[in-house]
C-alpha cells in the first residue's frame, strides 16, 4: 500500500485503551519448551518502582477494564511485585486485573500481599510429573507440590485462583490427571485449557493433533477450552484498545507477536504519538479490512480457529477471559 493511500485510510480517531498487557520483570525461572523468549528479551530488568509510577501515569486516563501483569517473565520473581499490585489498583481500582505464575518458588508473605490486589492468578500448570518438567523445563514437580502446599495455608484475598493448562498433543493424557490431583484438592476455580499457539512472527501452530485427541478433548472437556472459533481479523481488539509495553517500555502490538519490531518507547514518546504512527495504523488498518500486514499474516489466533472449530468451541470474548 502506497503512503500517500495509507496516510487518507488512516482512522482519524483514536479509541481508549481498556486492556493492558504489561510486563514489570523479564526475569525467569524456567526455559518452557513453547516460549520465545530467549530470542526476544533484552537485558535482564526489574521495573523500578518510580518508572512503574511514570507508566501508570502515562495511562492513567484510559477506561482500562482489564490488564494483565505479565510478559517475557516470571511476574512473582520481581522484588516489590506486592507493591507494583497495589499501586495498579491504586491507579485502576475498578479494574479486573491477572497474573500468571509457573509457581516455581516458595508461597512467601510478600505474594501472599499481591494476593490482596490481584483479581485473578492463573497457576501454569501443564501437564503431570514426567510431562510437566518436560516441557518446563527446569521446573520440578517436588517444587510445584510446595508451593501448592504454602498455598492452602494463605488467605486469597480477592483473588479466584484457576489451573490454566496449555494443551500440545503430548501432554492430552495428563488434563483429568490434573483436575483430579490439582484443581479440585487445591481449591481452584476452574480448569482453563488453552490450545498452544505461537508468539514467533512468521511461526506456526502445532496443528499435529490426531482425530482421536480431537476427540477426546471435544467429547470430555470443551467447556473448559478458552478460544473463539468465529474470528476474523477485523475482530482483533489489540489494535483498537489493547497495550502491551515490555519492561523496558517498548510497545507492541499484541501479545501474539513478541518479535516484531516496536511501535515507540511508552518512556520516550507520547502514547499517542506512538498509536498513530504509520506503521501502527498500517497494522491496525490491515485489521480492520481484513488485509493482514506482514505483522499479522500468521497470526497464531487465526491459526488456532480451524481447531476450534473442530472442537466445537463457541465462546465470547469477555471480560477475564480474553485469549493472550
Amino acid at each position: 500500500m502506497e503512503l500517500f493511500e495509507l496516510k487518507h485510510l488512516m482512522t482519524p480517531t483514536l479509541k481508549p485503551i481498556t486492556y493492558a498487557y504489561l510486563e514489570t520483570t523479564n526475569y525467569c525461572n524456567l526455559d518452557c519448551s513453547f516460549c520465545n523468549r530467549k530470542d526476544v528479551i533484552g537485558p535482564l530488568k526489574h521495573m523500578p518502582l518510580d518508572q512503574w509510577v511514570e507508566l501508570l501515569e502515562k495511562i492513567k486516563h484510559h477506561p482500562i477494564k482489564e490488564a494483565k501483569l505479565m510478559g517475557m517473565g516470571e511476574p512473582f520473581l520481581h522484588p516489590k511485585f506486592d507493591e507494583i499490585c497495589r499501586l495498579w489498583k491504586e491507579y485502576f481500582p475498578d479494574s479486573f486485573l491477572i497474573v500468571a505464575t509457573n509457581c516455581q518458588y516458595k508461597f512467601t508473605q510478600k505474594i501472599e500481599r499481591a494476593f490482596q490486589h490481584i483479581d485473578l492468578v492463573y497457576f501454569s500448570i501443564d501437564g503431570y510429573k514426567e510431562s510437566y518438567e518436560r516441557d518446563r523445563s527446569p521446573a520440578k514437580w517436588s517444587k510445584l507440590m510446595t508451593f501448592l502446599e504454602g498455598f492452602k495455608e494463605v488467605n486469597r484475598g480477592r483473588s479466584r485462583v484457576t489451573c490454566n493448562y496449555v494443551v500440545n498433543p503430548d501432554n492430552i493424557q495428563d488434563i483429568q490427571t490434573i483436575y483430579d490431583e490439582i484443581v479440585v484438592p487445591y481449591g481452584l476455580e476452574e480448569l482453563r485449557l488453552n490450545i498452544a499457539q505461537c508468539w514467533e512472527e512468521g511461526g506456526s501452530m502445532d496443528d499435529s493433533y490426531s482425530e482421536e485427541q480431537l476427540a477426546y478433548l471435544r467429547d470430555n472437556w470443551q467447556e473448559n477450552i478458552k478460544g473463539k472459533s468465529e474470528w476474523d481479523f477485523n475482530k482483533c481488539f489489540w489494535p483498537q484498545e489493547g497495550l502491551y509495553t515490555t519492561v523496558e517500555g517498548r510497545v507492541l502490538m499484541c501479545a501474539l507477536n513478541t518479535e516484531a519490531k516496536s511501535f515507540g518507547n511508552i518512556f520516550e514518546q507520547d502514547l499517542d504519538d506512538i498509536r498513530n504512527s504509520l506503521d501502527y495504523q498500517a497494522v491496525k488498518h490491515g485489521c480492520e479490512t481484513n488485509c493482514p500486514t506482514k505483522h499479522c499474516q500468521t497470526c497464531s489466533y487465526k491459526q488456532l480457529v480451524p481447531i476450534l472449530n473442530k472442537l466445537g468451541v463457541h465462546n465470547e470474548v469477555s471480560e477475564a477471559s480474553r485469549q493472550s
